[in-house]
């Protein structure tokens, strides 16, 4: 039997005591004959729930690209920064460096014009000549203008190398006796041979040793030509 709801219950629907799924209208006396199922809940869409993960998903994407459009651009930055940093340090020492080479290159050239041209070179005496010869250590770098006799230039002492018997005067050929030491420098040797009467524009080299075929040393004079000119021979 259906039991009514107690007596201070205000008039409304109210579960059917006899059928839990259907709403009954209470009058604040008594059940009535009006009955109406009970509402059921609301159920989400199934759809909405794989929309959500997309959009999720959607948006994780994007954050990730922005990341790393974000990251590739400051990188780019990163790199343009420091390659102009890089540049930039570098540039004045390139010029420093061309600069350098191109005072050297004119200070060579320079030296070689000084070499090459016989008013840069002095005249000696020959007693000078022997001055200098006695301790050449104390002359080196001077220029001087000597003449001489070829003693040796052949295999032994080589195409850049010979010795001369040389004097700060030009005179007899076997007049020149103070033993020296020749070698190349910008001139050349190639049309020299033993015996040759020669003039030389010479710089002094300080002095050398070197072993005699009689098993001795010899320490002499050691100059480098710039310039040769031959004018006759001894034999």
């Amino acid at each position: 039997m259906t039991q009514p709801p107690p007596p201070s219950t205000p008039p409304g629907w109210y579960v059917d005591p006899g059928d839990p799924t259907m709403l009954r209208w209470w009058d604040g006396r008594q059940w009535t004959d009006n009955w109406q199922l009970v509402p059921q809940p609301k159920k989400r869409s199934g759809a909405t729930t794989p929309l959500l993960i997309i959009g999720g998903l959607l948006i994780g994407v994007f954050l990730f690209i922005g990341g790393c459009v974000a990251l590739v651009a400051g990188s780019t930055t990163s790199n343009s920064d420091s390659e102009r940093t890089t540049a930039a340090r570098e540039r004045p020492t390139t010029s420093t460096d061309s600069r350098a080479a191109e005072l050297e290159r004119q200070r060579r050239d320079k030296e070689v014009e000084k070499l090459t041209n016989k008013a840069s070179y002095r005249a000696v005496s020959s007693r000078d000549w022997q001055l200098v010869a006695k301790n050449p250590d104390t002359h080196v770098g001077e220029l001087y203008v000597i003449y001489g006799r070829v003693v040796q230039a052949d295999a032994a002492t080589g195409s850049t190398q010979m010795r001369v018997s040389t004097d700060g005067q030009q005179v007899d050929s076997y007049d020149f006796d103070v033993n020296t030491v020749v070698t190349a420098g910008l001139a050349s040797f190639s049309e020299v041979v033993e015996d040759d009467l020669i003039a030389m524009w010479v710089s002094v080299d300080g002095s050398v040793t070197y072993d005699t075929t009689m098993g001795g040393s010899v320490t002499a004079p050691k100059v480098e030509a710039n310039i040769i000119e031959v004018y006759g021979n001894a034999g």
